[in-house]
C-alpha cells in the first residue's frame, strides 16, 4: 500500500489534532490551581474582620509569588494588622489570614533579600512567598507575627 503526499498530510493532520486535544486538557488541569490558594477552614474564615486599608498598622510593598504565578513590586502588598493580615496580588483574588490560623512564619533566604512563608496545620499556604524590602521581619515581629 502506498501512501500518496495527501494521505501522509492528512495522517499529520490528525495526529497534530490529536496531541493538541491531549495538551490543551492536561494543561487546563495543571493549572487549575495557578495564583490561588484553598479557603480557609470555617473556623478562621468566621474571625476575619473588614478593614480599610487605612486599618491596618503596616502595608509592606514587594514581590509575591502565590502557586506559581509571581507578580514584582509594587503590584503585590502585604496588609498587616495585630489579629490577621491580608495579600493582595495583582490578578489574583485576596488572600486573608489570620493570626490563629499561623502557627509560624518561616524566612528563606536569597540573594537580593528574603522571603516569607506561613506555617499553617492545614498547609493552605505552602505554596504563598512574600518577598519584602527593608526591615520586615522586625516589624512583624512587633506586632505579634513571628
Amino acid at each position: 500500500m502506498r501512501l500518496d503526499a495527501e494521505g501522509i498530510a492528512l495522517l499529520a493532520f490528525g495526529a497534530l489534532g490529536a496531541v493538541m486535544l491531549i495538551v490543551r486538557f492536561r494543561w487546563r488541569e495543571s493549572f487549575r490551581r495557578f495564583g490561588r490558594v484553598p479557603p480557609p477552614d470555617p473556623d478562621f474564615a468566621r474571625q476575619f474582620a473588614a478593614l480599610r486599608d487605612e486599618d491596618y498598622d503596616l502595608v509592606l510593598r514587594g514581590e509575591a509569588s502565590v502557586n506559581h504565578r509571581t507578580v514584582t513590586w509594587p503590584l503585590a502588598s502585604l496588609l498587616v494588622s495585630r489579629g490577621q493580615l491580608e495579600l493582595r496580588v495583582r490578578g489574583v483574588e485576596p488572600i486573608r489570614i489570620v493570626r490563629a490560623e499561623v502557627t509560624g512564619l518561616w524566612w528563606v533566604g536569597a540573594p537580593f533579600g528574603r522571603g516569607l512563608r506561613f506555617r499553617t496545620a492545614s498547609g493552605r499556604l505552602d505554596e504563598v512567598t512574600v518577598w519584602s524590602v527593608g526591615k520586615a521581619e522586625k516589624q512583624l515581629t512587633e506586632l505579634g507575627w513571628y
